[in-house]
């Protein structure tokens, strides 16, 4: 698993913080709350959220809590480095993921072997 920053391509709006297995499997994620076809992506390095003071929420949470135990977490030093402006995060577009999520949910995935050019065999002569 790999875990992942992402933001709005335009305007730099942040989306969210993901982890996800691959990069079509990220494109599902923010699916969930924009088109991720105009997103970037960023490699998250190392680093975490803190929590910086104790909080009444436990993991695993309450079926009918509304909190998460993150509402004032924090950067680590390294992911606040990061993130602001000089930071060395190299960005992405998201939209090639999204494009391939598209392909594979509409069914019209070309799978490598049927996308190699097929070989001419001449005819056996018996």
């Amino acid at each position: 698993m790999k875990a992942y920053f992402v933001r709005k391509s335009v305007d730099c709006e942040v989306v969210g913080f993901f982890v996800a297995p691959s990069l079509v499997l990220l494109a599902a994620l923010v699916d969930e709350c924009c088109d991720p076809a105009i997103c970037d992506y960023a490699p998250a390095p190392m680093g975490g959220l803190l929590v910086p003071g104790s909080t009444q929420t436990q993991w695993p949470l309450a079926e009918d809590g509304t909190e998460t135990g993150l509402e004032d977490a924090a950067f680590s030093q390294q992911w606040d480095d990061e993130l602001r402006e000089g930071g060395e995060l190299e960005w992405k577009p998201l939209k090639p993921a999204a494009l391939k999520l598209i392909r594979e949910w509409s069914g019209k995935s070309v799978s490598s072997r049927d996308a190699a050019p097929k070989r001419a065999t001449p005819d056996k002569v018996a």
